[in-house]
């Protein structure tokens, strides 16, 4: 209903104000593009009857504008007073009538409404203001309870006499329509295309993806290196098992996808479950992890070592002396860089403390080889840097003192451009004194805290100054303001500015500290017009590009015909052509709940027609289109029956489809409601002349011209019956009520050992009180037999049972749509595993069969492994209980090698588990597997067999360089008859010591963080537990004591006493003590190092021997420890040190934190403990996970 129009628009009315001070600007930064106000006169208020009025319009911009009022309320007690703004109309030619010339027209504008009192305007008004984003579906906004009715008309507190004069008001209007720079102004993102209005479209979030999805929208707009990925070959490979087809097919959906995308797809590719996508990860760990991924990927294609150009850097690790000529250093590469931002105020500042330089001096002299120890410069400097720089802030930190992750909020600022030069190491040649300019093109931001959070990404795509936001599913343009300034974190307030903030400014406070950029995507200037150029469809994959449009093509299809399903049926059409070429359970491959058991058995042969018609099809329309539908000539009879799910889940034929009502609608008939289909319906065309009695008869007869059913006798029987045999008598289904309920339709099946294969072979009707004898003497004549045939039914794929041949079949409990299944007398397997002998035998193969999928390991697991062999993959079906003997046979015909000398594993996420020679292949599947869940496999060729090597004992032994904080680890196979000496033989060149270093190497073990023993030469595995944990680490000095103590005493290793009880007791400096030393006149002790943290029981890290020097003090022994243990200083320094040792009373235990240097000058060690006591180490544990509960990222294809 059209809106009455009233009053009459009048001068503006001077209020003695500027329109700002009316209409203030709510934010600087939104650029003004027109202002405007009318005033709207209404002459007669009380003559206002309608519920609804309009003033006239006055146009402001592009728009007419005027005033909605509701003088008796819009639904309260007050004047209900808005705006509304209208746009172009243009006359529809089909219909003549009036339309928006823009269906998408929107209008942002901020608008103040002032009520005054006629006459008196200036003095008595009142304004109210507000902004908003109008619309198509927002037309109008403004104020529902602007003034109280009586208020309106009676004095009140701000009114001494009302608004009205002699009935007359005054409504006047301001408005400022401001420019949309960004298109998402005020915007609520209801119906709002992303593709539409950026260009670009999104990803939805599974659950709690949107650090992958801001991730993955980086990668994609890094054009070069979207085209990289694109040059993967992948044309053999299947996006649920391939990381790089899965990632070709995203970023291409991403470059012609209308909506927004799921990354479903890739996360099935990472091999990951729904738990994982509902696990929020970090960015920089995907990043690595993906990035690992693909450059392995890579090896061997046009494209190997491609993203290592892109993305890798070198920096160099020194330590240079001051007053000498030498300097150590290593280089290395680096993918990403890890800044600091604790106390840190830019981007500047993190990369100055990244190359900050630590002075070695005094007690922390460098011992320099050749020159001892010497004052010298240890850091860190960039040699290169790569074309595209990724910079991770560590916005996350853990707090050791408080055993937790937190965030750091504070401020943190990082330019839209940097020079990286000042970094860079200056070579004599001159080079790396020019200054290297990176631009930002990407910021990964997060939103929340420690616990609950969000990623989203900003980005700039190209060379044009214009960023977007893509959060999640939908994008949008942002200015410079929302990529810096709302980044960059705030620092935390004083407790007393907090209190003098309103509860919205708080809200933004919050919003605004916890929101911070946590990964910066830069790109080097001279390169980005290269790595942004633009990427076509002629880069993409053909491959991908068929695919993904096929697949378009295909959803578009599928939404068509869910729009249409309530108007159409869906049935199948089965027929003894489709059972004869069947294999499997059942008599089909429908069946959802069996089908999947007969997966690669059967070439599509056996598939029902499937027919699509409307629901009010008449019956006898029906039997015509399925005649055609089968080649059957339309004169000829058949019978419909429905097929239906029995109660064990098998589907067979049940009931007739009744023919009295040829007129009646399908859907009537077939008792199908209005809602639309979810599966197909199934129907069975039987046809009596192809009935195993009838076409026996023919064939004894010799009128067939093949013995057996198959596709030429059906379509012979089809078209050419007639021409042996007359029209009358060929037979047709049986009507008489007496003689259906008699008698049962069965289906038969064979199992040919031969070919190890169980198929259709066609139907029969019997009476109920028939023997089943007869039915085994007719298989026998038509194979002409001379001795019976057993049968076997098939019930369920868990109940396959033999019938007795001398029973009938009600006894049998047969009935309409049972199956059984027969196997010729005398008939034999091939004799080459995997092979049956009888129908029950091959029945427990199909029920148990499952696909395994072999490669060749990559990951070496031991030195008897031939690493030139060849690589192939394979893959085979085989029962899940297989024996291990069997199952090797079968892989060793893949690969043409011995057995013995394979070595087999199954691959579940990053972990893989050997097959055992004496084992079960389904001891290695999880309890409920199933088809789809079955997991790689992986072989090795080995260079001895495989139950030589099972004799040998797996060990992983920790290799410590120049620290007991670092370590590599390896794992070896060795005998427990392996000696320590030669076990350091055998590790020698995987490691990489030298002979020199052999003789100076200590091997010890630890259990449960705490020393455990120092190992001989001569010991040998045997004698070491199977739970310890083995370490070494050349230590010239430990060695020669423990050598020196050990030839003074019998004693095969040197072990650690049981866990003594600590008592805490008053401890004095202990400066001359002369402690008794059993040992002779060894200058020197060995004492046990462990570590703990806050309480004793509390231990981690690596416990480890260290040797105890006479006339030491204890400053001195502080500064070897810390050598020795590796730590930085500062790091080291926050270290409590204790000791524990040996009193005539006991074990006493004594912190060391209450003495001044002085003091523990004068404290020699060496006298006052003994070998094997202990010093104690108090620290957070530094390798620790940040949480144990936390799911590790894994990506596992």
């Amino acid at each position: 209903m059209n809106t009455k129009v009233t009053g009459t628009i009048i001068d503006n009315i001077a209020f003695h104000k500027t329109f700002n001070e009316i209409l203030p600007k709510n934010n600087d930064e939104l650029e003004t593009a027109i202002e405007g106000t009318f005033t709207w006169e209404i002459e007669d208020w009380f003559a206002l009857s309608e519920n609804k009025y309009s003033s006239p319009r006055v146009k402001i911009g592009d728009f007419e504008w005027d005033i909605l009022l509701f003088p008796q309320g819009n639904h309260n007690k007050g004047l209900a007073v808005y705006v509304e703004p209208h746009p172009k109309q243009i006359q529809n030619e089909e219909t003549g009538e009036l339309e928006n010339a823009d269906a998408d027209w929107y209008c942002c504008a901020q608008f103040a409404v002032v009520l005054s009192k006629p006459g008196e305007d200036t003095a008595i008004n009142l304004v109210n203001r507000s902004h908003h984003r109008f619309n198509s579906v927002d037309t109008d906004w403004g104020f529902a309870n602007l003034l109280d009715l009586n208020h309106l008309k009676y004095p009140s507190r701000n009114s001494k006499s009302g608004y009205l004069k002699d009935g007359k008001l005054h409504i006047s209007a301001y408005v400022r329509i401001l420019k949309d720079t960004t298109g998402v102004l005020w915007h609520n993102f209801m119906n709002y295309d992303s593709k539409k209005v950026t260009g670009y479209v999104g990803f939805r979030n599974q659950g709690a993806t949107c650090y992958l999805n801001s991730l993955l929208q980086s990668y994609f707009f890094t054009k070069y290196f979207r085209k990289l990925v694109y040059k993967i070959p992948t044309e053999s490979e299947t996006p649920n098992s391939s990381v790089p087809l899965a990632l070709q097919r995203a970023f291409y959906q991403l470059q012609v996808s209308q909506i927004p995308l799921d990354t479903l797809e890739l996360t099935r590719s990472f091999g990951w479950d729904s738990a994982e996508a509902f696990t929020q990860h970090d960015v920089q760990e995907l990043n690595r992890i993906l990035m690992d991924r693909l450059e392995n990927r890579m090896l061997g294609t046009p494209v190997e070592g491609k993203l290592s150009e892109l993305f890798v850097g070198k920096m160099k690790s020194y330590i240079k002396c001051v007053n000498v000529e030498y300097e150590s250093s290593r280089v290395e590469d680096f993918w990403d860089l890890q800044l600091n931002v604790k106390n840190l105020k830019c981007l500047k500042d993190s990369f100055e403390n990244y190359i900050e330089i630590e002075l070695m001096n005094g007690e922390n002299q460098y011992a320099a080889q050749d020159f001892g120890l010497q004052d010298a410069e240890k850091g860190v400097i960039f040699e290169s840097f790569p074309p595209i720089l990724h910079l991770q802030l560590k916005r996350f930190e853990y707090d050791f003192n408080f055993d937790q992750l937190i965030k750091i909020n504070d401020r943190y600022e990082f330019p839209e451009s940097f020079d990286t030069s000042p970094y860079m190491e200056k070579k004599e040649d001159g080079s790396n004194n020019e200054p290297c300019i990176y631009n930002l093109h990407g910021v990964l931001v997060h939103t929340g805290d420690i616990s609950t959070g969000h990623y989203y990404a900003m980005i700039k795509p190209d060379l044009e100054d214009q960023w977007y936001r893509f959060d999640d599913e939908k994008v949008w343009k942002v200015t410079k303001k929302q990529v810096f300034e709302e980044n960059f974190g705030l620092d935390r307030r004083s407790e007393d500015d907090l209190k003098c903030m309103t509860r919205e400014q708080y809200e933004d406070y919050l919003i605004t500290r916890h929101t911070s950029a946590y990964m910066l995507v830069y790109i080097r200037k001279d390169k980005e017009e290269e790595l942004l150029q633009p990427v076509t469809e002629l880069d993409v994959p053909a491959h991908v590009v068929t695919r993904v449009k096929k697949d378009l093509q295909e959803k578009e299809a599928q939404e068509k015909e869910i729009r249409e399903a309530h108007l159409f049926l869906k049935i199948n059409i089965h027929s003894i052509s489709s059972f004869i070429s069947y294999e499997g359970f059942d008599m089909t491959s429908v069946n959802s709940i069996t089908g999947p058991l007969n997966e690669d058995l059967n070439d599509g042969k056996e598939q029902p027609i499937l027919l699509k018609i409307t629901r009010k099809t008449t019956l006898a329309d029906f039997f015509k289109k399925v005649k055609v539908a089968l080649e059957i000539p339309l004169s000829r009879e058949v019978r419909l029956w429905r097929l239906d799910y029995r109660r064990n889940s098998t589907l067979r034929v049940s009931d007739p489809i009744p023919t009295e009502a040829f007129d009646k609608p399908l859907d009537e008939l077939l008792l199908v409601g209005d809602e639309a289909q979810q599966t197909p319906l199934n129907i069975f065309a039987e046809e009596p002349y192809l009935e195993l009695h009838y076409l026996h008869s023919l064939q004894k007869q010799k009128l067939l011209p093949f013995q057996i059913l198959n596709g030429e006798l059906i379509n012979f029987m089809r078209t050419q019956l007639e021409t042996i045999v007359p029209t009358e008598q060929i037979p047709t289904p049986s009507k008489d009520k007496e003689d259906m309920d008699s008698h049962i339709l069965l289906f038969i099946k064979k199992f040919d050992a031969s070919t190890q294969r169980i198929s259709g072979f066609g139907h029969c009707i019997i009476n109920q009180i028939d023997y089943l004898s007869s039915l085994s003497q007719l298989l026998s004549d038509i194979f002409d037999v001379g001795s019976a045939i057993p049968l076997t039914e098939e019930i369920h794929p868990d109940s396959i049972d033999a019938v007795v041949l001398e029973s009938k079949a009600y006894d049998c409990s047969l009935i309409t749509g049972d199956i059984l299944c027969f196997q010729l007398p005398g008939s034999k397997s091939p004799g080459i595993f995997p092979d049956y002998q009888t129908v029950q035998d091959f029945y427990g193969y199909l029920r148990h069969r499952i696909k395994l999928k072999f490669t060749k390991s990559l990951q070496k697991s031991e030195e008897y492994v031939i690493e030139n062999s060849e690589e192939k993959s394979f893959e085979f079906w085989i029962d899940a209980y297989t024996p291990y003997d069997n199952l090797i046979k079968v892989i060793s015909n893949y690969l043409e090698v011995d057995p013995e000398y394979l070595k087999i594993f199954v691959i579940y996420g990053n972990e893989r588990y050997a097959l055992k020679s004496k084992s079960s292949l389904n001891e290695y599947l999880t309890k409920d597997y199933n088809c789809k869940s079955i997991p790689p496999f992986e072989y090795e060729i080995l260079s001895i067999p495989l139950k030589d090597l099972e004799r040998l004992r797996p060990i992983k032994f920790y290799w410590l360089k120049n620290s007991y904080i670092h370590y590599q680890s390896f794992e070896f196979e060795v005998s427990n008859d392996l000696t320590i000496k030669k076990f350091l033989d055998k590790i020698q060149n995987k490691i990489g010591f030298t002979d020199q270093e052999k003789d100076n190497i200590l091997i010890w073990t630890n259990s449960n963080f705490q020393f455990k023993t120092i190992l001989t030469e001569t010991q040998t595995f045997y004698e070491i537990s199977r739970g310890s944990f083995l370490f070494g680490r050349v230590l010239p000095d430990e060695v020669k004591l423990f050598k020196e103590l050990n030839s003074d005493v019998e004693m095969d290793s040197y072990e650690h006493p049981a866990e003594r009880a600590f008592e805490t007791r008053r401890f004095e400096i202990a400066t001359n003590t002369d402690k008794s030393n059993p040992m002779g006149k060894i200058d020197g002790k060995l004492v046990v190092v462990t570590q703990y943290f806050k309480e004793i029981d509390n231990k981690h890290g690596i416990s480890f021997i260290f040797n105890l020097i006479p006339a030491e003090s204890f400053l001195k022994t502080r500064e070897r420890l810390h050598i020795k243990f590796g730590l930085g200083q500062k790091e080291f320094s926050k270290i409590k040190l204790g000791i524990s040792f040996t009193t005539a009373n006991g074990t006493e235990f004594k912190s060391l934190e209450m003495f001044n240097d002085t003091d523990l000058e004068k404290l020699v060690l060496y006298n006052v403990m003994n070998n094997l006591d202990c010093i104690y180490l108090d620290h957070p544990d530094r390798l620790r996970s940040h949480n144990v509960y936390d799911r590790p990222m894994v990506i596992k294809n």
